[in-house]
Parts: structure tokens; sequence; C-alpha cells
């Protein structure tokens, strides 16, 4: 094996190439360092001895006994005293080496103490001279050579410790590797029911070659029919097991390009809101298992009311899309409906107060249609459903063309309008059962750059909400709401979003706000949904302490879709609770609905609460409201019945 070899030999001499130079930049160093310190040794011997003398009573026989004790250590190589008129008076100098002593090593190694000269005065201040120390440098020559020849004498070992080992290593994987291919080879040769036992020849290993090459030419329509089968793999979910994104792209863009007769279809998306809740409350197995079964029953309901070109498809974590090219509104209604039923049936308890949700929206599609238009549309038409927190299927084209945007560009729509304030602010009054206004509800509205009719909050709260934008987006219309109360008289009306109240800073600025404004503060009321009262207690109750702390007052809207707000009502200091919807459409045919609704009236009535009904549809539900002793009423017939008011107070606030 030569490579082997070669790697082998490659990885030797690099490895010594390290360990040379290793030992040589260690030599240079414990040279350099050894200089030093012989250096700082003959200025440490000249400074001693220069002050012994100066001590001293300046005598020869002093100043020899002097030298002799500095020289008699063995640390220095000479020791010189001259008088002032350089006429040597003591001198103490190493015999010169000879023979090995003298040798290479000593020019090599280059190792030399300086000499120092120091001036000295007698204590008299009468004779003066100069003394010379130098330090032996033999001791830290012979240090530095033995310690170099140990390290290279550690190198060397293991170098031979190398060498050997890699040999026996080569050995050992060029035999095993030899048997190995033979055993294989052979082993895939028809009848080949023994190891081999014997040496590998290359007579056995071309058999067993040829062998084996008939053996795979008889399995290859095998393989080619198993890499049919793969290829089909790629177009699949591996949780769900439906079609994946890339396949759903595909097929999509096959509908929108057929030209043929009765061509056209509609798509169903929906998307399981809760799926990153799911995951946190449950175990990642439990919701795969869950994943994997929901997926079946929608498939087995999709291939029996759905038709041969029904594509079932999970086109990310939580969102799915149901293909029905061919398919006419009712046919696609139709199979919707029984869709959203099945995924009704399908979810799984959250927590003490429901079950995970799911939003559904669908759009139609003609040949010639533009795919990311339509994707966008069903994106935003998703994000009304989950604002509408039911599972009703919201259609795609409900909205109007300037908002069928996805979240990217809403998003970016959303900040380019926060940063330059383009929003405004439409007041509508709300009058009692005697015709006087009770007070103005605001409606906040979005201007972008084109100039276009402003854009309502039912349209861009939805993905100003999913984008974590609401906030700001309500920071935006309470401001232009004291704004409007500056202005005009009466009190204001600003609904903020329970997405809102999940945002810690928003309280903080909120509290802000208001105390800077305090008299507008008293006329400024804010709307919540009831569900707040049960999800998010905590946050309602901190908005009701800094609102009404401040004079304002907090009111409660759509409690006919949450009545179980009415067992936390009695925590809140609530001004009044709005009833709307399909409780108030259908309210006049059930007598539930109206016994329902008089027991609101009653309990808000001992808590010092009015109530409102909105979406009034005509005049004989109106009559039943008033009965019951519901305070003000709204909706087509009522809005009708002011249109005088609507013209005058209907005013925009700009940002």
């Amino acid at each position: 094996m030569p490579t082997l070899r070669r790697l082998l030999l490659c990885s030797a001499l690099l490895i010594g190439f390290i360990l040379l130079g290793a030992q040589a930049l260690g030599m240079l160093a414990a040279h350099r360092y050894l200089n030093t310190q012989l250096a700082q040794q003959s200025e440490a011997g000249a400074n001693a001895l220069a002050w012994a003398l100066s001590h001293g009573t300046g005598t020869q026989q002093e100043q020899a006994e002097l030298a002799d004790e500095l020289f008699g250590q063995g640390l220095y190589s000479l020791v010189n005293i001259t008088n002032e008129g350089n006429a040597l008076r003591v001198e103490r100098r190493s015999p010169p080496a000879a023979g090995r002593d003298r040798d290479w090593r000593a020019a090599w190694l280059n190792m030399e103490a300086p000499a120092v000269s120091r001036p000295f005065a007698t204590p008299n201040g009468k004779t003066k001279g100069t003394l010379t120390v130098q330090a032996d440098a033999r001791l830290a020559r012979d240090t530095l050579w033995q310690g170099g020849v140990r390290v290279l004498g550690l190198a060397l070992a293991a170098a031979a410790f190398w060498a050997l080992f890699a040999t026996n290593l080569v050995r050992w994987i060029e035999a095993r590797t030899s048997r190995d291919i033979c055993d294989r080879v052979r082993a895939l040769a028809p009848g080949a029911g023994t190891a081999l036992t014997g040496s590998c020849e290359m007579p056995g290993v071309d058999q067993a070659l040829v062998d084996a090459q008939r053996r795979v030419a008889a399995t290859v329509q095998e393989q080619n029919a198993r890499i049919e089968s793969l290829q089909s793999e790629i177009y699949r979910d591996p949780i769900s097991r439906l079609s994946n994104r890339k396949h759903f792209i595909d097929q999509f863009r096959l509908a929108l390009t057929d030209k043929s007769d009765d061509t056209g279809g509609h798509l169903l998306m929906f998307r399981q809101r809760d799926l990153a809740q799911i995951n946190r409350h449950l175990s990642r197995a439990f919701t795969d298992q869950w994943l994997r079964s929901s997926s079946d029953r929608l498939r087995k309901l999709v291939e029996e009311f759905g038709g041969p070109g029904a594509l079932l498809a999970r086109i990310s974590g939580s969102d799915f899309a149901l293909l029905l090219p061919r398919t006419s509104a009712p046919q696609a209604s139709l199979l919707a409906e029984r869709v959203r039923r099945e995924l009704r049936s399908l979810r799984v308890p959250m927590d003490k107060y429901g079950w995970c949700r799911w939003a559904l929206a669908m759009a139609e599609f003609a040949p010639g249609d533009n795919m990311s238009d339509i994707l966008a549309r069903l994106d935003h038409a998703l994000m009304c459903a989950e604002s509408a927190d039911d599972d009703q299927i919201t259609p795609a084209s409900q909205a109007a063309d300037s908002t069928r945007i996805g979240e990217y560009s809403w998003h970016d729509a959303l900040v380019t309008a926060l940063e330059q304030h383009r929003f405004s602010l439409a007041a509508q009054p709300l009058h009692d059962l005697s015709g006087a206004v009770l007070h103005y509800e605001a409606t906040l509205a979005l201007h972008d750059a084109s100039g276009t009719d402003p854009v309502p909050a039912s349209i861009f709260m939805p993905p100003a909400v999913r984008l974590g934008l609401s906030a700001e987006c309500d920071i935006q219309a309470i401001r232009l709401g004291l704004d409007w109360l500056f202005t005009h008289e009466g009190a204001l009306t600003v609904p903020v979003s329970l997405a809102t109240l999940a945002q810690g800073s928003f309280f903080t600025r909120l509290e802000r706000m208001l105390a800077d404004r305090p008299a507008l503060t008293m006329r400024l009321i804010l709307d919540v949904d009831a569900a707040g009262l049960v999800e998010q207690g905590a946050d309602v109750r901190l908005l009701c302490d800094i609102v009404t702390g401040a004079g304002g007052r907090v009111g409660v809207s759509r409690l006919s879709q949450q009545f179980g707000a009415m067992e936390h009502l009695h925590e809140f200091p609530v001004s009044y609770v709005t009833l709307c919807g399909s409780f108030i459409t259908g309210l006049l045919h059930s007598p539930g609905s109206q016994h329902l609704a008089a027991t609101v009236v009653a309990t808000a009535r001992t808590l010092d609460m009015a109530v409102y009904a909105a979406d009034v549809p005509d005049s004989a539900t109106q009559f039943v409201l008033e009965e019951i002793g519901v305070r003000a009423i709204s909706g087509a017939v009522v809005n009708f019945a002011h249109a005088h008011d609507l013209a005058h107070d209907h005013q925009w606030v700009p940002s």
C-alpha cells in the first residue's frame, strides 16, 4: 500500500521537523536566558566587590582577601583589581581549559559572560582604583549542552519507536486489508457459504471478482426498481408522509399553466396555530405521532371526496395545503367544510381553557394566475383567521387588492409606516337609547406611500400581531386618541389587542403617555377583548390598574364570543361590556340567547357596568335588546338612523 507508506513517511518527517524546530527554538531561548543570567551575575559580583572595597581599609592584603573570597565561590572566571595608575594589584583568573573542554562546543554555543568594571575609592578617599569581574560561563555552557543532548536522545528514541510501530502497523494493515478483500469478494460469489481459511492468492481473487460481477449484473433490474421507489420519497414529508413543499409547488405550478378546458380550481390552506405550545407541553414523539395520525385521516378523507387530482401537502412546520384543481366552488366548499370538521375532531387539549386551534383560508385560482400572489393572499387570510379566533374558513379574496401581500411585505409596510407615522384615526359616535352620544369609537388606519385609500385596522392588525408589532400600532392609536380628545369633546374608546398586553414594554410606555396628559386621560377608554379576562387575567388587571389610576376607563368587547369571562367580570373595574357577532344576529329567534343576554344585563347592573350591543341586524332585534335593558345599540339599522351624526363626527386625525 504505497499510499499508506507515503502518508506515514510524510507524517514522520513533519513530526521530526516540528520536534527539531522546537528543540532549536528551545536551545536559542535557553542560550539567550543564560547569557542574560551571566551578565547579571557579573554585574552583581562587581557591585558587591566595589562596595566591600569602598568600606575596607584599602590595604593590598585586604583587597587580595576580598578578591580571593569572591573568586573562591567558583562562579567567576576573572577578578581583577588595579590602582589609580592602572597598576595591577590583585588578579584572580581561572586557568584556561585544556583538551576536551576547548573543543567545538565552546565555539558553537558561543556563551561568554561580559567583563564588568567598576571604580572604587577607599574610605579615607585617598586612593582609588578599578575592579573588573567576569562570570564563569563554563557551567552554563555545560548545562545547556547536556540538556540539548538529553532532549535529542529522547527524540531519537521516540523516532526509533515510531519507526518500529509504523513498520508493524503497515504490515498488519496490508495483511488484514488483503484478507478482508478476499473474504468480501468471495462472499459475493454464489455458493460462498464458508469463510476463507488459507492464504489470499490472486487467482482466487480473480475468480471471486468474476462471480461477483455476474451477481451484480443480475440485481441491476431490482436496483432500478428501488431507485424509482426512492425518487417518490424525495417528495414526501418525513413525519406526516404527505407531499412536501417542493412537490406541492411543482403541482401547483402545473395547475396554473394548464390551458385545457375546465381548468382552474381552489386551494385550501390550514395552519396549526398552537404547534409550538404543543411541542412545549407534550413530548416531541407525541406531537409527531399526532401529526402522522392526523395526516393519515385527512389523506383518507381527500382520497374519498377530493377526486383524482386533489393533493394534500405539508408545506411548512405548521402549514398544510389542499390543492383542488378543476374543482367548482360548491365542490371545494363542501370538501373544505369536511376538512374543517375533521380538524376539529383531531384537536388535542392545550390547557384548562380549551383545545388547540386551526386557522383555515381558501382561494380560487385560474390558469395564468401568479402563484406568489395567491399564496400571499392566503397567508394574509390565515392571519385574519387567527385574529378572528375561530376555525371558520376565511376567503382569501375578501381583502382589498392592496392588502393581498405576504408576511414579509407586511413587515416592511408596517415598519415604514411606524417610522414615518403614517397612521390616522377615525371616530364614530355611539348613542344610547335616547339618542345622546355616550362616547366615540376610534378606528386606526394605515396610509401607504402610494397615496391610496387608508387600510383599516381589521386588515393590518392581524399581520401586526403575527409579526410582533401590535404594541407599536396600539401605541400609535392611543397617541392619536389623546390628540383627538384635545380637539374634541366627549370620551373616546381605543381598542387594544391582547397580543399587545403580552408585551411588557407596552405598559411602561402607556403609563408614561397617560401621565403626560392627565386631563385628557379622564375621557379615554381602552377596550380589550373578553378573552383576555380568561386567558390573560394578570395582563388585563395591570392594564386596568394603570388606566383607572390615571383617571381613565376600561371596556370589554366581544363578551358574547367568550362567556367564560362572566365568572371573572367582578375582578376587574370594567366600565361596560359589549355583545356582538352571531349571538346578536340570532338573538331574535333564540329564547336561550335572549335569556342569556338578560342574565348578562342583570350581572352587569349588579357590578355597575353598562351593556352595549353591536351588529344589530334589524329593528325587531333592537326592540328585544331594549326590553332586556341594553343601554346602547349599534348596527346596520341604528347606524342608518344616525347617518347625519356620522357625516360630522367621522373625522380623520392624521398621525
